[in-house]
């Protein structure tokens, strides 16, 4: 009889222990569960937070363009690139104000976009402040010509030539230049193969890389590439549902494969290109060709087997 009761409290011992150990578990389970909850939270603060810090600069900068543009208007100055830049900040504004869920990469393209936006900020302001100068210099000369003109004309038809010259010294040495072009086959499966010589085959889309090259003398803001790609037979490849066209190079209009618009901020940018013809490509040598703004700013060429 003292055995079976010494077993009964064993017994009981034992449901006490599990219904311990069972309550033990389930309230660090409950810790955790909350623990990982307050973490999501402080995670979830800490990007809305950054998401309107990021909105507000890019509001700022915003204000201070349109100050900018109004500023060169007065005084004379191109702004139609500005007021593309303009239009698109002001789209990415719209993004960020319309979506907390916005894609982190995309997300990080804005954001680092604004230093690059401060950099075209500081550059007007010296362009601002160069046709200030500008202007006053050109108020003092008409007052000065008004009083010598038979004497100074020779000399301002002088300047105005050298000012040409100067001015088409400046404009080649400003020319963007592309670096380090790359062609890759992309196959059906999105895999790249960067060579020179490619199967037929293997070609579903052609893929052209690069970056631009530092510039110190290039203006920051929106620019225009255009990506040429003639066959074996000297035609350009065109495809108007990949963005083809044409335009004027040297005097004449001639077609281009595809293009883009880049904001240049002279940081060695990356530019890609991708393109899909639509049916195979002839075999034999291709030429690529990059142009900006009338000008060609680099070529390579890949063989086609």
């Amino acid at each position: 009889m003292s055995e079976q009761k010494t077993s009964m409290d064993n017994r009981k011992i034992l449901i006490i222990v599990v219904i311990v150990l069972l309550v033990i578990i389930n309230g660090v389970q409950w810790y955790l569960n909350r623990s990982n909850e307050q973490k999501n939270r402080d995670l979830l603060d800490s990007k809305n937070m950054e998401l309107v810090s990021t909105y507000a600069k890019l509001d700022s900068i915003s204000t201070q363009l349109e100050l900018k543009i109004e500023q060169l208007q007065e005084l004379g100055g191109n702004v139609d690139s500005l007021l593309l830049i303009k239009e698109e900040l002001e789209n990415e504004k719209n993004e960020l104000k319309r979506s907390r869920n916005l894609a982190q990469a995309r997300y990080n393209r804005i954001k680092g976009k604004l230093e690059g936006y401060e950099v075209l900020l500081k550059k007007k302001d010296q362009e601002i402040a160069h046709l200030k100068e500008v202007n006053q210099e050109l108020l003092d000369e008409n007052i000065n010509l008004k009083e010598e003109k038979n004497t100074l004309n020779d000399q301002i038809s002088s300047l105005q030539q050298e000012k040409g010259k100067l001015q088409e010294k400046v404009s080649a040495a400003a020319t963007l230049k592309a670096m380090n072009i790359q062609v890759a086959a992309v196959n059906k499966r999105g895999k790249e193969k960067v060579d020179s010589e490619f199967k037929q085959r293997h070609i579903d889309q052609l893929k052209v890389a690069f970056h631009l090259d530092e510039n110190h003398l290039a203006e920051l803001g929106t620019k225009t590439i255009m990506l040429r790609i003639t066959d074996p037979e000297g035609s350009a490849l065109y495809n108007v549902a990949a963005g083809s066209g044409s335009f004027s190079y040297e005097g004449s209009d001639i077609f281009y494969t595809a293009s883009k618009d880049i904001l240049f901020d002279n940081s060695k940018q990356p530019v890609n290109f991708m393109y899909e013809k639509g049916s195979e490509f002839k075999k034999g040598p291709y030429q690529v060709e990059l142009y900006s703004e009338g000008v060609m700013i680099g070529k390579t060429s890949f063989i086609v087997k």
